[in-house]
C-alpha cells in the first residue's frame, strides 16, 4: 500500500495542515522538501481530513483507481469499436493500457493528482457534449481551481462555441478560489492566491530552466539543447550557447507554435461544434497532450496525458491495417512504434539499466517522443478512416 509512506500526498496535507494554523503554504519548510504547487482551495478543503493522513490517502488511491477506470470509460466510448474486430478491439484497449501503465504505476507510488484530473476532463467534455454545459463546466472549473494543469482546455471551448461551458468555468474557478475566505479570511486568501501564481508563473525564472532529471515538458527540454546547463550526468547537451533571455523568448514562441497548430485539428470555422465523435477525440486529445508539454514542473507521472493521443493513433493504425499504405505511412508508423518504446513499461530502470534510463532522462528523450506524436497524429488524420 502506497499510503505507508504518504507519496506526495503527505505534501497536500502538511500544507493543510500549515494553512489550518494560518501559515504561508507555498513558504519553507515543506515536508520532505517537496514545494507545495496547487492551490489554496485545494489545501482548504483538504482541511478535514488533515489530521488523518494514512486514511485519507488510502481512500484518494481507492478514489484514483476509480477516476481513471471512468475517464478510460469515457475516452473508448469515443470510438466506433464496430470498425474493429473483436480480437482487434481487446489488442487496442489492452495496447492502450499497457502503453500508460508505467505511469499507472508511477502515479499510484507516488500518491498524485494526475487520475483525478484525467477524470475531470473527460467528465467535463462528457457532460457538455450531451448538453449539460454547466455541469461540465464546474467539473473542469473544480479541476483548474486545484491544479492549474486543464486551463489548456478553455481555447478549446471558445473555438467549438461552447460559451456557457466557458462561462461555467470561469465562474466556478473564481468562486472556489474565493471559498477559503469564509474561514481564512479575503487578505490571507488574496496573499496566498498571490504567492501561488508567484511560483507557478511560467515566466517566472524558476520555471523557465529545469535541468535536473525529474522534470519534463518545453522548460525541461529546450534549455538543456539551447544553452549550457549541468545535469546529473557529465554529458554535454547543448547544441548552442544563447543567454537566458533568448532561451526563454524561443519557449515562449515554441508554446504559440503549438497552440497555432491546434488549427490543423480544429478543421473548421470559429464557433461550429463537430458532431464526428472520432474528429472530437483527435482534436480534444492534441489539447490533453499539450498540457505536459507547454507547463513547467511537468513529472513522469503528468505523461499519462498522453494517453488519449496514444489511444487514438492505436485506433488509427488497427482500423487502416488491412488497406494498402505506402512506404511514407508505414516510415510514420515505425516513428510511432519508436517512440512507444518510451511510454511502455519496458522504460524503466529496473529493465534497461539504471544508467540507461539516467542518460535518456538526461536528454529528454521521454519529451521529444511525446512532441513526435503531434506530426504522427496529424498524418493520421480521422479522415483517412473515413475515407
Amino acid at each position: 500500500m502506497t499510503a505507508t509512506d504518504g507519496g506526495d500526498f503527505d505534501t497536500y496535507l502538511d500544507a493543510s495542515q500549515k494553512l489550518q494554523a494560518g501559515f504561508n503554504i507555498y513558504a519553507p519548510p515543506f515536508i520532505k522538501g517537496l514545494q507545495y504547487y496547487y492551490s489554496p482551495f485545494f489545501a482548504w478543503i483538504l482541511t478535514p481530513f488533515n489530521n488523518h493522513f494514512f486514511l485519507t490517502e488510502v481512500c484518494w488511491s481507492i478514489l484514483s483507481y476509480l477516476f481513471l477506470g471512468r475517464a478510460l470509460f469515457l475516452l473508448f466510448n469515443f470510438f466506433d469499436s464496430t470498425v474493429l474486430s473483436t480480437k482487434r478491439q481487446l489488442l487496442w484497449i489492452s495496447a492502450t493500457v499497457f502503453m500508460a501503465l508505467q505511469f499507472i504505476l508511477y502515479e499510484v507510488s507516488v500518491i498524485q493528482v494526475t487520475f483525478f484530473l484525467l477524470w475531470a476532463i473527460f467528465e467535463s467534455l462528457h457532460q457538455i457534449l450531451n448538453g449539460r454545459q454547466w455541469l461540465g463546466g464546474f467539473i473542469l472549473g473544480l479541476a483548474i481551481a486545484i491544479k492549474l494543469m486543464p486551463i489548456v482546455l478553455l481555447p478549446y471551448l471558445f473555438y467549438r462555441g461552447y460559451f456557457k461551458s466557458l462561462l461555467s468555468v470561469v465562474l466556478s474557478i473564481l468562486i472556489l478560489l474565493l471559498l477559503p475566505s469564509i474561514t481564512i479570511g479575503f487578505h490571507f486568501n488574496y496573499y496566498l492566491l498571490s504567492a501561488w501564481w508567484q511560483i507557478i508563473n511560467p515566466q517566472h525564472s524558476v520555471n523557465v530552466f529545469e535541468t535536473g532529471i525529474g522534470p519534463h515538458s518545453l522548460t525541461a527540454l529546450l534549455p538543456v539543447y539551447l544553452t549550457p546547463t549541468s545535469g546529473e550526468l557529465p554529458f554535454k547537451r547543448n547544441l548552442f550557447n544563447l543567454n537566458h533571455e533568448t532561451v526563454q523568448l524561443i519557449i515562449n514562441m515554441v508554446r504559440f507554435v503549438l497552440l497555432g497548430i491546434s488549427l490543423r485539428y480544429l478543421k473548421s470555422k470559429p464557433f461550429t461544434k463537430e458532431t464526428n465523435r472520432l474528429k472530437s477525440i483527435w482534436e480534444i486529445s492534441f489539447f490533453i497532450l499539450l498540457i505536459p508539454l507547454l507547463l513547467p514542473h511537468q513529472q513522469k507521472y503528468d505523461f499519462i496525458l498522453a494517453i488519449p493521443m496514444i489511444c487514438y493513433l492505436l485506433y488509427y493504425f488497427m482500423a487502416m491495417y488491412q488497406q494498402n499504405i505506402s512506404n511514407y505511412a508505414r516510415f510514420i508508423f515505425a516513428v510511432f512504434i519508436l517512440s512507444m518504446i518510451f511510454f511502455s513499461p519496458v522504460y524503466g530502470s529496473s529493465i534497461i539499466g539504471k544508467f540507461l534510463f539516467v542518460f535518456t532522462q538526461h536528454y529528454r528523450v521521454l519529451t521529444i517522443s511525446t512532441l513526435l506524436l503531434i506530426p504522427i497524429s496529424l498524418y493520421c488524420s480521422p479522415d483517412k478512416i473515413q475515407s
